[in-house]
């Protein structure tokens, strides 16, 4: 079974353990997404090979800033747009400019991504409330939200409460086509990337 199974690894590249907390302002507006992304072994050590170093062989603070500045660009482009949707009372949030990115490391040498991505202008959850997407539309990024505390509110007015929904796995045929794409592809095929635009891991805030 794992021998079957293996294959099945080649797609996607990265896996992130999310944290996503949602910010509302005095007035009862939303205002930002806090995001800890942190970073699974495999990729942490290729992010570090090269990498300047101090005497006792950790990450310089410099390094992990210039991390923490190339990534955000990176997340930036409109392709990935930080693998994030903000939609509040059915409305397509736009996002202001991310803001106290950083890059730690912990005691097992995980790489983990902390960054507050506010919106452009706070906007106040109605009837239709708030909903939050996060994925990565080409696959080559997996997220997932496992931790009990995974999904939290900040400063959010009585009577909202987060839910979480995860992403529903795609079939075993498409696992296989999935499988089949080198690391290096340009990216997904029509037909594929129908499909993994809906493996969106969805938070959504209701107000009563």
């Amino acid at each position: 079974m794992l021998a079957a199974a293996a294959p099945l690894q080649a797609h996607p590249h990265v896996w992130i353990d999310a944290r996503a907390t949602l910010v509302f302002d005095t007035q009862g507006r939303l205002a930002a997404v806090e995001q800890q992304w942190r970073f699974d072994e495999m990729f942490a050590a290729y992010a570090a090979q090269g990498m300047p170093t101090g005497p006792d062989g950790s990450l310089t603070p410099e390094t992990m800033r210039r991390m923490a500045d190339d990534w955000m660009e990176a997340l930036g482009e409109p392709i990935s747009h930080y693998f994030t949707t903000v939609q509040v009372d059915g409305r397509r949030q736009a996002f202001g400019k991310p803001r106290d990115a950083r890059v730690t490391r912990d005691a097992k040498g995980l790489l983990t991504l902390s960054f507050v991505l506010p919106l452009a202008k706070p906007a106040a959850p109605a009837a239709r409330g708030v909903s939050i997407d996060v994925y990565d539309p080409t696959f080559f990024v997996a997220y997932a939200f496992d931790e009990p505390d995974a999904v939290t509110l900040k400063a959010a007015p009585a009577g909202c409460k987060p839910s979480y929904r995860p992403p529903k796995p795609p079939d075993w045929q498409t696992m296989q086509q999935l499988a089949a794409i080198p690391a290096d592809a340009e990216g997904l095929p029509e037909e594929l990337l129908a499909v993994t635009k809906g493996l969106t891991h969805r938070i959504e805030v209701a107000c009563s």
